[in-house]
């Protein structure tokens, strides 16, 4: 039978969404998908998956998680380092602001530097975002940016006259990750580390929220993984 797109990258028969529907409900369905669709993205090789009904049962995808050992955000950003100013910067700047690496990548010299905050309008909620740089990271985009032009890319692709491709910026950290011996990370996983260590500092769930254009606090401690790290703490010297 002849499948239809329900997200971009995936796809189901008629039959197939009738009967995950009424296995799921449509609201779980709706998440699922996404989750599909946002791990096909992250990871291309899930972009072979010849079943999107089989994987929407199985609920087989790696979440991506953010980095909660400090040493190893080191170890990731001397990796980088050794790659490039740009795969270590890339991975510095979206540590410390949290945006989606699709608003990351759009960036431009003029953008930040000599700027205090990043005004920009974010490519998925299409809202208005003014965030600023911290001190640290100011001084660090300025030794960045100092032989660059004002209308040149952040993260500049090496093969075109454009910045940087979210699947080649995805490779970037996946690679990186790997080889310092870190598992479930993608193209999330700055915005995600930045949120988790932002919380672990301030403990204010609502100003998080706000930071990071979530409807709700719960879709927060869900995206931070803080959900699965307090349950897993309550359940660990839980005994009866």
């Amino acid at each position: 039978m002849e499948k239809r797109l329900y997200a971009e990258f995936v796809s189901l028969t008629d039959g197939e969404y009738m009967y995950l529907t009424e296995k799921y409900g449509g609201q779980e369905l709706k998440q699922r998908i996404a989750n599909l669709d946002r791990s096909k993205r992250e990871d291309p090789k899930r972009q072979e998956i010849k079943s999107d009904f089989r994987a929407i049962i199985s609920e087989g995808m790696k979440v991506v998680e953010p980095i909660r050992d400090k040493y190893m955000i080191e170890r990731m950003k001397r990796v980088l380092k050794q790659q490039s100013e740009r795969n270590w910067f890339l991975f510095v700047m979206g540590i410390n602001t949290g945006l989606r690496i699709s608003d990351l990548l759009k960036l431009r010299v003029r953008d930040v530097r000599h700027k205090t905050h990043i005004e920009l309008k974010e490519e998925k909620t299409k809202k208005l975002k003014r965030f600023l740089i911290n001190f640290e990271l100011r001084k660090t985009i300025e030794e960045y940016t100092a032989y660059m032009e004002d209308g040149e890319y952040l993260f500049p692709s090496k093969k075109t006259d454009g910045p940087l491709k979210r699947i080649q910026a995805y490779k970037i950290l996946k690679n990186a990750a790997e080889s310092v011996g870190l598992e479930n990370i993608g193209s999330h996983t700055c915005r995600k580390t930045f949120g988790y260590w932002h919380y672990q500092m301030y403990q204010d769930i609502a100003l998080l929220q706000n930071i990071l254009n979530h409807s709700h606090p719960s879709i927060t401690l869900k995206y931070i993984g803080i959900n699965q790290e307090m349950m897993d703490k309550s359940l660990e010297s839980f005994s009866l």
